[in-house]
């Protein structure tokens, strides 16, 4: 069965994002099936309703910055890190192509907001997700463009803590008639569905906890063949409360070393690496302890079976948090959020409990996933 799925894709400093589009894709081909990942690219051109629109867009812009409100902060840290990711790659390339040409399947066009539209890729099924492709109405994310009669699924998209207002709410509502099968990632996802009339919506894991470890072993490479104990750092622009220096004096205080990989616009004055996503992976394979804000690189960890911490986000980013919490509630593991205390990641993590979880969990979505693809 031909399968398109759309996602976030052409991140060259995000290695979740690149995992969770790998992971989906190859869990769906694992089972047969000619999965591949539809390359769009949302177009943000200043058309007609663009200008028509403007005296709106002004009015709540003024307003936003009148209020004060969190949302028009967190809209601008968000393009004030775009701008220093942008920076930093330019200064920093990791060369993710290498990785995605080998390991992702691509359609063979590029479509935007209006070439989507105007002639759709062709699958027997669409999907919709991972990652934060619901953090704005974007119709090409909400599978708005698949011809009629075809089967939509949303497989653990996220809204990333967005805040809907009425109206928003009434264009989700018919956004989500599209689709058949509603399975998020987060709990807020699945309530946010549920407050526009899809009581169906449900949860799921994120599609990076599909695989067993020896699908990523199989894309592995190491920068070197060091085995010397060290903790990786891994570490992504959004904020947290914690100043990094405390964890550079407690691995002193351990004899560990650090191999720092900071992205999406982290930015400080200590020495760092900028792996490819094979590398990437060879580096939290081999270290002995993760330290990281990611939600990710605190998934790698748990398939890794590593000792980690993971630090939650702070400021405008907190609203983010509840991904780390609904994943970590689930395998009984909240306990390795940071409190201000680092010597929690020496404790002890049971790792069959974790297993034996996941693997329900697992079985769970591939009879899920046969169910849905038979019947459509």
């Amino acid at each position: 069965m031909k399968i398109g799925i759309v996602t976030f894709w052409n991140s060259e400093d995000n290695y979740g994002q690149v995992l969770q589009c790998y992971a989906l894709q190859r869990f769906l081909r694992n089972k047969g099936h000619d999965a591949f990942v539809i390359r769009y690219v949302p177009s943000h051109g200043r058309n007609l309703r663009w200008w028509m629109n403007l005296p709106i867009k002004i009015v709540i812009k003024a307003f936003q910055r009148i209020s004060n409100s969190s949302e028009y902060n967190f809209s601008r840290r968000l393009k004030q890190q775009k701008k220093i990711v942008f920076e930093e790659n330019s200064k920093h390339p990791r060369h993710f192509s290498l990785f995605k040409n080998r390991y992702i399947k691509y359609s063979p066009k590029i479509y935007d907001s209006r070439t989507i539209f105007e002639n759709p890729p062709e699958a027997d099924v669409y999907i919709a997700g991972s990652d934060q492709i619901w953090g704005w109405l974007d119709p090409g994310f909400y599978l708005q463009f698949v011809p009629k009669g075809k089967l939509c699924i949303a497989y653990a998209p996220s809204f990333g803590g967005v805040l809907l207002s009425k109206r928003k709410k009434n264009i989700l509502r018919r956004y989500l008639e599209r689709f058949s099968i509603l399975a998020m990632r987060e709990q807020n996802g699945v309530d946010i569905c549920r407050s526009v009339g899809r009581d169906d919506a449900f949860g799921v894991l994120d599609p990076t906890l599909l695989l067993p470890l020896k699908d990523y072993i199989s894309c592995m490479n190491f920068i070197d063949k060091a085995n010397d104990d060290y903790i990786l750092l891994y570490l992504l622009g959004n904020d947290i409360d914690l100043e990094i220096s405390v964890i550079y004096e407690w691995a002193k205080l351990h004899n560990l070393k650090i191999r720092y990989v900071a992205s999406q616009g982290r930015v400080d004055s200590y020495e760092k690496s900028y792996p490819n996503v094979d590398e990437w992976l060879g580096l939290v394979y081999r270290a002995k302890y993760v330290i990281t804000n990611s939600f990710h690189g605190m998934i790698f960890s748990i398939i890794m079976k590593k000792k980690f911490v993971v630090i939650p986000l702070c400021k405008s980013y907190e609203r983010m948090n509840c991904r780390i919490r609904d994943l970590l509630s689930l395998i009984h593991l909240t306990h390795r959020i940071y409190m201000n205390d680092m010597d929690l990641l020496l404790s002890d993590i049971d790792y069959g409990d974790v297993e034996s979880i996941l693997s329900l969990e697992q079985e769970k979505m591939s009879f899920n996933f046969d169910k849905w693809l038979s019947e459509s």
